[in-house]
């Protein structure tokens, strides 16, 4: 039997929401979801020699910061394996820091992501945390605006220990990240785009496809990992090349191919969680797909997205050899980085508790039919 989506009593989205009848539709299916690995024509992947003590480190402070339920379950989910793969060329200290990001970066949009929460149901909650989380990342990283000073940092702490717990991050990237501000204006434009993701559903609105790219890669808060490639790998490239149409495109593809695999592997435990919005819903409300068509469309998409990649990269790396030779090698260990971004994101999916994808049976092709009811 299907489940119903989750709402609190005082849950303010209409009765009519469109989401109830697509939630109850989706469930009452399967689909197959091919092997993605596929696609990636032999990208590297590896692990940070550094993971094990990482893992160490990464447990402890998980403990000091949540209760025990909760801790057990982020523990479970490895998010140092994430790092770990994401920035496998990482020293201990700069791959440390990366990882207390991403633990942050989840822990923190899940306060407001999850349907039932206080913060979801509550947009001015959820605004007035967004507003304090931004201004004491500004706060912490040293670069605080007018606004960051009305609310006294220096004397008065945040009230959510989560939103603290950002202070260890700061003191590290600080110290050595030429970078703070692209950084920083990453994590606004996050914030920004889940602000305005939050509204939509709350209001009943599924957005178009269209609609959905559009904030889906602000939300993704893909740009703000890739706005500490440099810092993890121990790079400072010219701005010149970062800020080049090309390096944007790269970034945007980067975003692209994480958001669209974000969706179809993440799907199983958002539909079974009733918080339906993702490409593969929207594909079905919008186009009047089924889920097994708004998957393999997706997948043309995603395989679209990846030579484009490869394209755009070999086009920036010929304007850097022909504007300035010296710097080709440290170009292309740059996008073999972005690369290792997305192989790792794609395959600690694949493993993570947190999508529940782990267990499922895969075919000799690689791939998993997953069932919803």
């Amino acid at each position: 039997m299907a489940t119903q989506v989750q709402r609190a009593s005082n849950d303010p989205r209409p009765m009519d929401d469109p989401r109830i009848n697509l939630s109850q539709k989706l469930q009452a299916n399967r689909y197959y979801l091919p092997d993605l690995r596929l696609s990636y024509r032999g990208w590297p992947d590896a692990v940070n020699p550094n993971y094990p003590r990482l893992k160490v480190v990464l447990d402890a402070r998980i403990k000091s910061l949540y209760p025990p339920e909760r801790a057990a379950a982020l523990i479970k989910g490895d998010y140092g394996l994430l790092s770990s793969m994401w920035w496998p060329r990482a020293d201990a200290h700069r791959l440390e820091t990366c990882t207390f990001w991403f633990l942050w970066l989840f822990t923190w949009d899940d306060e407001i992501d999850q349907s039932t929460s206080e913060l979801f149901i509550n947009i001015s909650h959820a605004n007035q945390f967004r507003a304090e989380s931004y201004h004491y990342v500004r706060f912490a990283l040293g670069v605080p605006d007018e606004e960051t000073h009305k609310w006294q940092f220096e004397k008065n702490a945040p009230n959510r220990p989560l939103i603290r717990s950002l202070d260890v991050i700061g003191a590290s990237l600080k110290e050595v990240y030429n970078q703070i501000m692209v950084f920083v204006d990453e994590i606004d434009y996050y914030m920004d785009c889940q602000q305005r993701e939050q509204g939509r559903k709350l209001n009943g609105v599924i957005p178009t496809p269209e609609q959905y790219i559009e904030t889906r890669l602000g939300t993704s808060a893909v740009t703000s990992m890739l706005a500490l490639n440099e810092y993890a790998d121990s790079q400072n490239l010219p701005r010149w090349i970062m800020t080049h149409d090309k390096m944007i495109d790269i970034w945007q593809e980067v975003n692209l191919n994480m958001s669209l695999s974000n969706d179809m592997l993440s799907l199983k435990k958002e539909i079974k969680h009733g918080d339906i919005d993702s490409m593969i819903p929207v594909l079905v409300h919008n186009r009047g797909f089924t889920i097994q068509e708004a998957i393999d469309d997706t997948c043309e998409v995603l395989r679209q997205n990846i030579d484009r990649f490869d394209a755009t990269a070999e086009d920036l790396l010929k304007i850097v050899r022909e504007k300035q030779p010296e710097l080709v090698d440290d170009v292309d260990y740059y996008i073999v980085g972005c690369r290792h971004n997305q192989t790792a994101n794609l395959l600690w999916s694949l493993v993570t508790t947190r999508y529940g994808l782990g267990d499922t049976p895969r075919d000799a092709d690689g791939g998993m039919t997953i069932s919803l009811e």
